[in-house]
């Protein structure tokens, strides 16, 4: 409050205080200390509630499980995952791997490991589902976990690049027994893989194809391209990769990663 003093010499002026200059001051003091220590409690609380909503933006991204082809090894897939992570995937979403045979055995048995791989995942990241990105004959070996597994409840994106999801021509390899699996569109684990939907639970589900008219592998190109996809895109013209570089080419990875971001909210 405001009072009157009067200084020597009669002259009155106007002082913050009261008769009790003293208390006056210790009070001024807390106040200050409680306004001060309330200001800094609410910095805080800004800065550790602003903490969580940037890890969950990191975390935004499904994990990736980046699998290689036949006779593959993750190391195929280290350019997939460097372009992810450059392009804001936390490293530790990512996650390159392959079945204990380089997917050359029976593609049902490797989903079977595929399926304990997912659960690995998931229980590393907390994530409920992931996003499978598959290239060549693992292409088969994640659809047949979601199908005939329990994939269609844990994975929410399916990417399948250069596959050979109706056999191939190109099939002089069938000392293997996934080779002999996707010889041709008839053969007994494609014929019933690829129906009633060739897209199981897509309802859930997103699918992308990756294909190239290059591709001297899984042949002819359009073996590569999946019946109600979401989307089947298309590499031609003479920039197409072919087989071997498609996994590592950057309009390829491009399109793999604009796919992925566009469907995260499905």
């Amino acid at each position: 409050m405001l009072y009157a003093s009067t200084r020597p010499g009669g002259t009155a002026s106007a002082h913050i205080g009261d008769r009790r200059p003293a208390r006056a001051r210790r009070l001024l003091r807390a106040s200050l200390a409680t306004l001060l220590t309330t200001g800094l409690l609410g910095l805080a609380a800004q800065t550790s509630s602003a903490a969580p909503r940037s890890d969950a933006a990191a975390a935004g991204h499904d994990p990736v499980i980046m699998i290689p082809g036949m006779t593959g090894s993750p190391a195929n897939m280290n350019a997939m995952q460097s372009s992810l992570r450059t392009n804001g995937w936390p490293a530790d979403r990512l996650f390159t791997w392959t079945d204990s045979s380089s997917m050359t055995q029976d593609l049902a048995k490797a989903a079977r490991e595929l399926s304990a791989k997912v659960d690995q995942v998931r229980d590393r990241t907390g994530a409920d589902k992931v996003v499978l990105a598959t290239w060549s004959a693992s292409t088969l070996a994640a659809r047949y976990y979601i199908k005939n597994l329990d994939g269609a409840d844990k994975v929410s994106q399916y990417i399948g690049i250069a596959g050979p999801q109706h056999g191939t021509a190109n099939n002089g390899c069938q000392w293997y027994v996934s080779c002999q699996q996707f010889a041709s569109p008839t053969t007994p684990f494609l014929r019933a893989l690829n129906s009633p939907s060739e897209v199981p639970f897509n309802d859930r589900i997103d699918y992308l194809t990756i294909r190239s008219t290059a591709d001297y592998n899984a042949t002819p190109t359009d073996t590569a391209s999946l019946a109600g996809a979401d989307e089947n895109y298309l590499m031609s013209g003479a920039t197409a990769p072919n087989h071997l570089m498609i996994v590592s080419n950057a309009a390829a990875l491009a399109k793999m990663r604009s796919f992925i971001t566009a469907h995260e909210n499905d």
